[in-house]
């Protein structure tokens, strides 16, 4: 896979990610679970390394900044999902939440998404959300 196609596709499934979570803010957001321990959350440091057929977006802070302000952790969690899937979709919030917030903690901070297409779990993707320290960050 080419660093272009490495670069530019995870950019244009991250916009459309964030597209389709921004128009659900419309439907209101869902019971959260509760606020994190601080010192609980992620440490913020280098991005994730990802394997190949692994596809990452590292946000710039100030998108990192606007998915914070946009509550996209509650609108994920707000997400209409047959029932059998709703423990992990609050789940996903969760840790979409917990990343974001240890993100925010760095100075000039961002957030990692990291999108596995093999799941081995039978779910379509398997995701994940890591807090990058703000010198890796635009």
């Amino acid at each position: 896979m080419s660093v272009n196609t490495r670069l530019h596709r995870p950019l244009a499934t991250a916009a459309m990610a964030l597209a389709v979570i921004g128009s659900s803010l419309a439907a209101g957001a869902a019971n959260a679970a509760p606020p994190v321990d601080p010192a609980d959350l992620p440490v913020a440091d280098a991005p994730m390394p990802v394997s190949e057929g692994e596809y990452s977006y590292v946000a710039t802070h100030d998108v990192t900044v606007r998915a914070a302000s946009m509550k996209v952790p509650d609108a994920v969690a707000s997400l209409p999902v047959p029932a059998q899937y709703r423990p992990a979709n609050l789940a996903l919030a969760a840790q979409f939440d917990m990343a974001l917030a240890g993100a925010l903690k760095s100075p000039g901070g961002c957030l990692q998404i990291v999108v596995d297409p093999r799941a081995k779990s039978g779910n379509l993707f398997n995701y994940g959300f890591f807090p990058v320290a703000g010198n890796y960050c635009q």
